[in-house]
């Protein structure tokens, strides 16, 4: 991307305090975030420039990538994956009376998230990596021959990488006091093939927002496939959309 196109994407995004921003980093490296405000978002949000936090606040808020209609007004939402917030901010706003978990297993990614929440006593921040088992994992940069990249595309494994806390779905609705998830929304790099092979909760999640990342592991459509059978399947660019109706 040309300076010129750099340039007017960020003023597209967030207008003239994009352009300061974005001018005052590649001068002299300062500020490294700008402030954001999206239409019909209640908070101003933090996002740091020159990472892909730019891009996720763009495809979440300005192009909705979440902005499904549903035939119910989800309560309790489970954000796996939530990078900086994005989509756990769109759906408090969507859905203001619903309770929202957001787990994120990046610690740089996650304190982000955590100043971005803060205005929102209904979205719980959890830092975390949602697994198979509990106990530690790590996480590291993925390999880029499968398109995966920087904060955006940390993946989690059983080594190399920085440890973090592993947790279940299970543990993580026991320890947050939830009965039943009616959104989970789960972008976790792949990590949704060990997720679902481990699935004793399904029956308790009446819909699911996913992408699946077969290009990076594959095994993962299969195995949320084999556990979403009885739903009905919406598909819109990389996002699965799975509904129970019974």
């Amino acid at each position: 991307m040309s300076i010129r196109d750099n340039l007017r994407w960020y003023y597209g995004n967030f207008g003239l305090r994009g352009i300061l921003a974005i001018s005052g980093y590649r001068l002299c490296g300062r500020p490294r975030e700008v402030t954001a405000r999206a239409p019909g978002i209640r908070h101003p949000m933090h996002v740091r420039l020159r990472t892909t936090d730019a891009s996720v606040y763009s495809e979440i808020l300005r192009r909705g990538l979440y902005d499904f209609d549903l035939p119910f007004s989800p309560q309790i939402i489970v954000d796996a994956g939530a990078n900086i917030g994005m989509a756990s901010i769109y759906f408090a706003n969507k859905y203001p009376k619903a309770k929202i978990i957001a787990i994120e297993a990046e610690a740089s990614n996650f304190a982000v998230l955590a100043r971005n929440v803060q205005p929102y006593s209904r979205i719980t921040p959890v830092h975390a990596a949602l697994w198979n088992r509990d106990g530690e994992i790590c996480i590291g940069q993925p390999d880029s021959t499968t398109g995966a990249f920087g904060n955006w595309g940390f993946i989690t494994q059983e080594s190399q990488g920085t440890k973090v806390r592993a947790i279940t779905m299970r543990t993580l609705m026991k320890e947050t006091q939830i009965d039943s998830v009616d959104l989970l929304k789960m972008d976790i790099e792949g990590a949704e093939k060990e997720v679902f092979e481990a699935c004793d909760w399904i029956g308790n999640v009446r819909c699911l927002m996913i992408e699946l990342h077969d290009r990076y592991k594959s095994g993962c459509s299969a195995a949320v496939n084999a556990m979403c059978k009885g739903f009905s399947v919406l598909q819109r660019d990389d996002t699965t959309v799975y509904t129970r109706f019974s």
